[in-house]
């Protein structure tokens, strides 16, 4: 907590205001604010003075300054230290992806090639993993569009095409392709708010000036095959998820091509760790090697 506390006071006088340190960090402002005045609350002193237009180091809050960018030397120095020592095979790593389609098979080769190395695993949505990243949660994430956040180190994997998914006994499902207009005032399942796969469909939607009627909001990919494929409305999900699927019928999208790409990243200040080094480099195999195969395609 005190940790926590610290970088966001460092990250508040090192960029002269809440919401430029709030983006540094990847978190809201809001949460910005609140570390700080617990920081001065838990230790009965003021630190910063506030103003519309600037934020100012008191006395105290210099001091405490030039201590905190000390402090992140120091870490820094203190985790290349322990990083270089470790031996690559023990250790543990945590991951956080947002979705077990995408993330598995860097999981499965990556144990394979380091089988001591202890992975643990979290999923969640796009915001979900994005908070876990910066928030130092977790050491590795697999989501996408963060390539180029100041905070973190990211390398591409693979790009997704969307689909559309209706269950056996919808009337298009003899079919192989859709318009974006016939969706229009059709029943739609939809992801949840903070979902990657509902800002990038939505938009395409909205931009096609196509609105749906959406009758379910869920939390899962999971979630939204199961009531798709129980005749409660069409969804949309990317191609990789829908491969071999019996519980409902693929549709391509006739006059439109939704894309999304998705990255495994770290934070820059954990990059150079040997054990995250290697997963980068597992994932960096594996993404060639699908790519390669996708281009040998007739």
């Amino acid at each position: 907590m005190l940790h926590t506390q610290i970088r966001a006071f460092d990250a508040v006088a090192h960029h002269g205001s809440f919401s430029r340190a709030a983006d540094a960090l990847g978190l809201t402002q809001p949460a910005v604010t609140i570390q700080v005045k617990a920081l001065e609350e838990r230790y009965g002193v003021k630190l910063l003075e506030r103003s519309r237009r600037a934020v100012r180091l008191t006395e105290m809050g210099e001091r405490l300054f030039r201590m905190s960018r000390r402090y992140s030397s120091l870490e820094e120095q203190m985790r290349e230290i322990l990083t270089e020592s470790a031996e690559l095979e023990s250790g543990q790593l945590s991951l956080t992806a947002d979705g077990p389609h995408i993330a598995m098979g860097v999981f499965a080769r990556f144990l394979a090639r380091y089988p001591n190395i202890e992975l643990s695993v979290a999923m969640g949505n796009t915001r979900f993993v994005r908070e876990q990243l910066m928030e130092r949660r977790t050491d590795l994430a697999i989501l996408p569009g963060v390539e180029r956040h100041p905070q973190i180190h990211a390398m591409p994997l693979w790009k997704h095409t969307a689909v559309l998914i209706v269950g056996n006994d919808h009337p298009w499902a003899g079919r192989e392709n859709v318009r974006l207009a016939e969706l229009q005032d059709q029943p739609m399942i939809s992801r949840e708010e903070g979902s990657n796969t509902r800002r990038i469909t939505h938009a395409a939607m909205a931009k096609a000036g196509v609105r749906p009627r959406t009758v379910l909001e869920l939390g899962s990919r999971e979630a939204v095959c199961e009531a798709v494929g129980a005749g409660l409305g069409f969804s949309i999900i990317w191609e990789l998820e829908a491969s071999a699927s019996t519980r409902f019928r693929t549709l391509h999208f006739r006059d439109a091509k939704i894309t999304s790409s998705d990255y495994v990243a770290c934070l820059k200040s954990e990059s150079m760790r040997r054990s995250i080094k290697a997963f980068f480099t597992v994932a960096a195999t594996l993404s060639n090697q699908r790519e390669a195969a996708r281009r040998s395609l007739p």
